[in-house]
């Protein structure tokens, strides 16, 4: 059961916030219960309860969805002897190869509804148009692109779209995967002789097609190519299509004008950071949604500071409930303050030059050498950083970035992927990231990242 545990960990640290899967998730151990049950061992009796509230449907959609079977979890307080076991006893998996376990697409995350959705001035117009869509209402036609930085609800109106047909009787099929999952699965199907099987799957068992991170196809023609007769198909066939991206298509580089031009057909909406209010309506009802009451005081200083996204917001609410049950202390300003010291970059002071003055002091390197052509591993690291903290914090376009790194916009867009899918697997370069984003909130006349060495 342990392998199988740690795909759907692995699964889980890409649907939550950093801190989140750290204190909730990652130190959960797993075994056998002795009905065939998963049995999730916690290390107190707080983080049982906080998983149970929380992240428990979450853990059994997920372990459902890689699995492909339903398993009943109980959740246990591990005894002083289990804490310390470094091995957990090996037992019999359930799949022997849960990796070639065939799946129609991705799970549909069922919290993502449009009743969970917060409205406000930034998003207004891409929750219209995507229930517009799902409604069948024609004003804004069967193809949809919503575009914004990470963690501004992209993705969870795309899956309302599709959670919103699903609840209707009409027999509809959808199908929610990401630009990668297509590409992969494509190039699998190459290699097993299995084409006609794909075509099949994507054009004639597909009447919505929820299509995410379409900017992972930059510079791949065939699966370009392939991905344009499968949406001419579907467009021809009038199904509905939406699709997913951190860029607008004329930002994707390296993109077939064929391709550009379907996923251009329909309404393009940006989703802009949330305001002021906004945020605070959104804190209000994650609040709610964990049964926690907190004063619209403390809200506005956690909405004050916790600006980027909602995945941050949420991360800063948890801390903040968590630091509160743990002291035990009651939720007020003075603990919202001490909690929110981790969160804070004044992203409003922020330009690309003072990131990349920051990074090269911290890695003490020359500006010459970060926006230089050298391929060296420290070099590397630093330099995608760098652009990784530029779009996320200045939200320039790729063709500033590209100017300012003196980059293409293919090599912007390959640097901010692999950034972002490291960060989901290394902890390590999330606390590197967080480092350079207190030095940003508390700059000092030397900075250098522990243990680097010139």
């Amino acid at each position: 059961m342990e392998p199988a545990w740690i795909e759907v960990k692995h699964s889980l640290q890409g649907r939550l916030p950093a801190p989140v899967f750290k204190l909730w998730i990652e130190p959960l151990q797993v075994t056998r219960g002795s009905q065939g049950e998963l049995v999730l061992g916690c290390p107190n009796a707080f983080a049982l309860y906080w998983v149970r509230a929380n992240y428990l449907n979450l853990i059994r959609e997920e372990v459902e969805r890689l699995l492909g079977a339903k398993f009943p979890i109980d959740l246990q307080v591990l005894t002083p002897v289990a804490r310390q076991t470094t091995k957990l006893v090996p037992v019999q998996p359930v799949l022997p190869a849960m990796k070639n376990l065939a799946v129609p697409g991705r799970g549909l995350n069922r919290s993502f509804t449009f009743d969970q959705f917060v409205v406000g001035a930034g998003n207004r117009f891409a929750f219209q148009a995507s229930q517009a869509l799902a409604r069948n209402d024609k004003v804004y036609g069967r193809t949809l692109f919503l575009t914004s930085l990470p963690g501004l609800g992209k993705s969870h109106l795309s899956q309302a779209v599709g959670n919103h047909i699903n609840t209707l009787s009409g027999g509809q099929r959808v199908l929610y995967l990401t630009a990668e999952d297509f590409a992969n699965e494509m190039v699998t199907a190459l290699k097993q002789g299995q084409m006609e099987r794909f075509k099949d799957k994507f054009r004639h068992q597909c009447d919505i097609l929820l299509l995410e991170d379409v900017h992972f196809l930059s510079g791949k023609e065939k699966i370009q190519t392939e991905l344009c007769y499968t949406l001419d198909f579907l467009a021809d066939q009038q199904k509905k299509l939406v699709f997913t991206s951190g860029y607008v298509p004329a930002e994707i580089p390296s993109l077939k004008k064929e391709l550009y031009s379907r996923l251009g057909a329909g309404v393009i909406t940006p989703i802009a950071p949330p305001d002021f209010d906004t945020r605070v309506k959104i804190l209000a009802k994650k609040a709610d949604d964990r049964g926690i009451k907190i004063c619209r005081q403390v809200l506005e200083c956690l909405a004050t500071y916790v600006t980027q996204d909602v995945r941050q917001m949420e991360s800063a609410l948890d801390s903040l409930v968590a630091k509160s049950m743990l002291l035990p202390a009651p939720i007020s300003l003075q603990l919202a303050e001490e909690v929110l010291s981790d969160f804070r970059v004044a992203t409003g002071r922020l330009s690309m030059e003072k990131i990349q003055q920051l990074t090269c002091q911290v890695y003490q390197v020359s500006l010459e050498e970060l926006t230089g052509r050298s391929r060296k591993k420290k070099l590397v690291r630093s330099r995608n950083l760098a652009i990784y903290l530029c779009r996320h914090y200045t939200q320039k376009t790729l063709k500033d970035l590209a100017r300012a790194f003196k980059r293409t916009h293919s090599t912007i867009l390959h640097a901010l992927d692999k950034v972002e899918r490291e960060l989901q697997i290394s902890p390590a370069l999330g606390q590197e990231l967080k480092f350079l984003e207190h030095k940003l909130q508390n700059p000092t006349p030397s900075g250098k990242l522990p243990g680097s060495r010139r």
